[in-house]
């Protein structure tokens, strides 16, 4: 749909300089591949901003909740020396409660664990997400300006921009595909 809104852009560029009459048709196709790569820059830009945000958050949030989970396992060890001396007394009450508190604290901590671990997973795959995303945005770039140097090289009368929405179609296709699939790995990822 990125795509999509620079190539639009693109077209309105050419179609006023084409409906004005203000520059050859050369001209007016090069002002328009140079606002395709412009509106892309931009969007990309605006993307990659709000994901470097997004992650930042997430950071925080883990560092807030690694804070958390050492405040409770001193508080945790604190409760369990007092209980093994109070053991120690041979109190029976004592020692069930040992028991339970030994109980929870396994539990807390095989919790803990599990929480670690997917946190470190939704780090690798947004990592991922960026990459992909990024090399992406490479790879439409490289094509349009293999594009515009194909157009540059070849005289023509007439150049219409039917020419590179072809080319591009089967790569974008391709590209849309495999960023839907990592998309939806990623929230798949997020909520197991």
């Amino acid at each position: 749909m990125r795509i999509l809104a620079s190539m639009f852009c693109g077209w309105m560029v050419w179609m006023s300089f084409v409906t004005w009459r203000l520059a050859h048709p050369e001209v007016a196709v090069l002002a328009g591949i140079v606002s395709v790569f412009v509106c892309e820059a931009m969007i990309h830009r605006a993307e990659r901003k709000g994901l470097q945000r997004e992650r930042l958050q997430l950071r925080q949030q883990l560092s807030l909740s690694a804070h958390s989970i050492n405040q409770l396992q001193q508080s945790l060890s604190n409760v369990q020396a007092e209980l093994h001396r109070r053991d120690i007394i041979g109190t029976p009450a004592a020692r069930e409660l040992l028991k339970r508190q030994e109980e929870a604290m396994n539990a807390q901590s095989s919790a803990l664990e599990d929480r670690t671990s997917r946190q470190d997973r939704m780090f690798v795959a947004m990592e991922r997400l960026l990459a992909f995303q990024t090399e992406q945005t490479a790879a439409i770039q490289q094509n349009l300006a293999e594009l515009l140097t194909q157009l540059a090289s070849e005289p023509r009368q007439q150049v219409t921009m039917t020419d590179s929405v072809l080319v591009q179609n089967r790569e974008e296709d391709r590209m849309r595909r495999q960023f839907r699939r990592m998309s939806d790995e990623f929230i798949a990822e997020l909520f197991d």
